[in-house]
């Protein structure tokens, strides 16, 4: 049975101001020396994304903590050797485009943890985030640990607790820079947020005026709305001034309580249904928390910068995942996105660039053992290719009149130049028929295709 497909290409429903990028974190595969570092970075540099973040995460502390350990009244223990590569490689793979910093990770000891960091770089340390009590709580200590690393990126090295000089040689530029990642995952209330997120932008802000600050960086478990409510009122921070932008992330995942054997996980059969269906719930949730921003900061920017989906078994270091996961995830993940083009969300971010068996494999978009592109970054390459910001959104009906079809996701879009295109997204595992006009398509399993309207020809990212 053929789908119909209308277009009013003279009702614009909403013009695009939706940057749609990826990050990368400092993933051991990614290690200058790997067997596919030169695959990946190149893969990277190809997406030609603006607004790509960089994030080492707390797993890898030797990597994503510079300061491991407190300093003496005659030493300190700043170390930069293995985080360098990372930044240098992701920031020439950026070739000059805007780029988010997210250097989240503060270190144990400033919460007065003891935790174990093993000699191996590339192993996993899960409970480096202990507690929730600075030993500083007016958060001196940790607004002047970030002003040293975005010194040491930003302004060619500092001065360390001694007074002594480090000398990096870095002079680069950040659009923004993030504070935290996911504080909600560690405890942090959102008053402790606030007042951690106001000691390190003003200690920040003298290094290059010109750059701005994301906050918040919520789980995808978005359980508390006063985190929003307490972070974008300009009344609860220094100086009265709404925050430049926040942000927050959206997994879709099967239901399980075992993350790593995943026995209680549902059949990979009913995926599909599980992830569109929390996929619409969550965009119900964008509304309500763009409302909340939209009340009390109007200028403040959204950034729903992690999106991906979750297999059952994240951290197993031999996974399952069904070859045709891929597909669908890329399906989910560019349904998504389409879906907050319409409400005029700034930063879209496809997670992750790079992960591997034992480390959340089913969010990579490259194959961790060639480097090569898998279906979740072809997507995300082909709609990067043909859409940008400044795009319209026209007026566009699937299925009989009055009678939707929701098995397939299709909008139109006309091009600043004025050129037309259809993005469709099919949301099931089966070939569809769809009639645009004088054009028929066909469109496979998962498919995310763009339609050129103009001459009825069909753009497929590689199988």
């Amino acid at each position: 049975m053929t789908i119909p497909v209308s277009v009013d290409w003279d009702e614009i429903i909403a013009v695009s101001r939706t940057t749609l990028t990826t990050h990368l974190w400092a993933a051991p595969p990614l290690r200058r020396g790997s067997p596919i570092h030169d695959q990946a970075f190149g893969a990277f540099r190809e997406l030609r994304a603006d607004l790509a973040r960089f994030l080492p995460w707390f797993s890898h502390p030797r990597v994503s903590v510079p300061e491991l350990r407190p300093p003496t009244d005659s030493e300190t223990f700043w170390n930069f050797d293995l985080l360098d590569p990372f930044v240098e490689d992701f920031m020439a793979a950026c070739e000059g485009r805007p780029a988010v910093a997210n250097f989240a990770t503060i270190p144990a000891w400033m919460f007065g943890a003891q935790a174990a960091v093993p000699d191996d770089p590339d192993e996993a340390v899960w409970d480096y985030e202990q507690g929730n009590e600075l030993r500083d709580p007016s958060c001196t200590e940790v607004a002047d640990y970030f002003y040293r690393v975005a010194s040491w990126y930003i302004a060619g090295g500092f001065h360390d607790e001694l007074g002594t000089w480090h000398s990096s040689g870095h002079r680069y530029r950040f659009a923004y820079w993030e504070v935290l990642c996911e504080p909600d995952l560690r405890g942090l209330t959102p008053q402790q947020y606030v007042r951690l997120y106001d000691a390190v932008v003003d200690r920040l802000r003298p290094l290059d005026p010109q750059m701005k600050f994301v906050g918040l960086s919520l789980t995808h478990k978005y359980g508390d709305p006063e985190y929003f409510w307490a972070f974008l009122d300009p009344a609860n921070h220094r100086g009265g001034a709404a925050p430049d932008a926040f942000s927050y992330h959206f997994y879709a995942h099967p239901e399980t309580v075992d993350p790593i054997l995943a026995q209680d996980a549902a059949p990979f059969s009913h995926w599909r249904d599980i992830f569109f269906a929390q996929a619409d719930g969550f965009l119900a949730q964008v509304q309500l928390i763009d409302s909340i921003r939209r009340r009390i900061a109007p200028d403040t920017k959204t950034f729903i910068n992690e999106v991906g989906t979750f297999p059952a078994d994240v951290l197993n270091p031999q996974p399952d995942i069904a070859p045709e996961y891929w597909a669908l995830s890329a399906a989910v993940q560019s349904y998504f996105w389409a879906r907050l083009l319409t409400m005029g969300i700034h930063v879209v971010g496809i997670a992750e660039f790079m992960d591997y068996p034992g480390m959340i494999p089913g969010v990579t978009l490259i194959d961790w053992d060639t480097g090569e592109p898998n279906a979740r970054y072809h997507a995300l390459h082909t709609l990067l290719r043909h859409f940008a910001p400044g795009d319209a959104l026209v007026g566009t009906a699937v299925g009989e009149p009055g009678v939707p079809d929701y098995r397939v996701h299709v909008q139109g879009f006309v091009k600043p130049d004025g050129s037309r295109k259809l993005l469709i997204i099919n949301k099931t595992r089966e070939r569809l028929d769809l009639r645009v006009g004088p054009h028929a398509v066909a469109v496979g399993p998962y498919a995310v295709d763009v339609l050129r309207v103009t001459d009825g020809s069909l753009v497929s990212p590689p199988a």
